[in-house]
């Protein structure tokens, strides 16, 4: 169903700027047409999160259905994908992964993300054809269970009045959607899985969608942690031949996110890769937990968005540092290197 294409991945990052059909109506105005409108206030914070916009400036038109090309822009934004970090064979194009798709519409990205990360979307997909709320669920539900993001659990199979109209392959979906809490069923008990999607709707299962993924973050895989040999080993792919560390710590042992960040700032620094900066140090809510010989070193990899704070505005000097986190990383700098050399 659907199709592969060559590519290196060196890891999944953040988020792609979002918009319906591609509008580009500023988010700063309150919509007004969501008085009547149930859960608005989960659409409001959408909207202020830069996470969803209008068909106009004051408008989100709640009730309108949405295309199959507008639901996987949705879905692609609120699962954080994007192709930051994927080096390609050949440059991609839409219809390489769905025959249908046009190469130069404003959809064209959100497919080409949505192929490359193996969304599970049908080949044969019509990007202006209405979409039906099991397609929308199922697809969501698979983009935040993508990597393993979501622990395992044990689902009771829930039984509502209209299951004999759901899609074989969507019936696993739709349960954990139902145990998620993504979607519920209405006062008659039943699930209208064939029904269009309107445009609220489709916002309001994005925003438990990412509730639940932030009440219930998966476990940390062991072999996602990485030790000390292999966090010098991704700094040296990073610095080259110049860098020079200087290290002691059992090689199998794990790195904090503040000593690697500080390994990684210092060896460019030493190396003459990196200048000194003077900065505008940024506030960090849990930056007593730092040590304070880090904290330069933070601030400087802060400023040049190597790394990011969470939503809470910490760092979480003192986890281990990930494979995804510390490829990032090394990703950026190397952008930033190349940008360098390039002037």
């Amino acid at each position: 169903m659907k199709k592969t294409f060559k590519l290196v991945t060196l890891s999944a990052a953040a988020a792609i700027a979002f918009s319906f059909a591609g509008e580009q109506f500023a988010s700063a105005a309150a919509f007004t047409d969501l008085n009547n409108v149930a859960d608005k206030e989960k659409i409001i914070a959408l909207q202020d999160q830069g996470l969803i916009k209008g068909i106009s400036a004051t408008k989100f038109g709640p009730h309108l259905p949405i295309s199959e090309a507008e639901g996987v822009q949705m879905i692609v934004n609120a699962a954080g994908l994007n192709l930051d970090t994927i080096r390609f064979v050949k440059e991609p194009k839409a219809s390489d992964y769905f025959a249908n798709a046009n190469d130069s519409a404003w959809y064209a990205q959100a497919l080409i993300i949505a192929g490359v990360h193996g969304l599970d979307l049908p080949a044969d997909l019509q990007p202006g054809r209405k979409l039906t709320r099991e397609a929308f669920t199922h697809q969501l539900i698979d983009a935040i269970e993508l990597g393993g993001r979501l622990p395992m659990i044990k689902i009771a199979p829930v039984e509502f009045a209209d299951q004999d109209q759901v899609t074989v392959e969507y019936s696993g979906s739709l349960q954990r959607a139902l145990a998620y809490g993504v979607v519920k069923l209405d006062n008659n008990g039943k699930l209208n899985p064939k029904q269009q999607i309107t445009r609220a709707e489709a916002a309001v299962e994005i925003s438990n969608a990412l509730a639940y993924l932030k009440a219930h973050p998966a476990p940390v895989a062991q072999s996602e942690i990485l030790t000390a040999e292999e966090a010098v080993q991704l700094i040296k792919e990073a610095v080259g031949p110049e860098a020079d560390l200087q290290i002691k710590i059992a090689p199998a042992a794990s790195m904090s996110r503040e000593s690697f960040t500080y390994l990684l700032i210092n060896t460019l620094q030493s190396s003459g890769q990196l200048p000194m900066y003077k900065l505008v140090p940024v506030t960090v809510a849990d930056e007593d937990q730092m040590d304070i010989l880090n904290s330069g070193a933070i601030q400087t990899a802060l400023a040049l968005k190597i790394v990011s704070l969470d939503e809470g505005g910490k760092f979480n000097p003192k986890d281990p540092i990930t494979r995804t986190d510390g490829t990032a990383m090394v990703s950026k700098v190397q952008e930033i290197l190349k940008n360098k050399g390039a002037k």
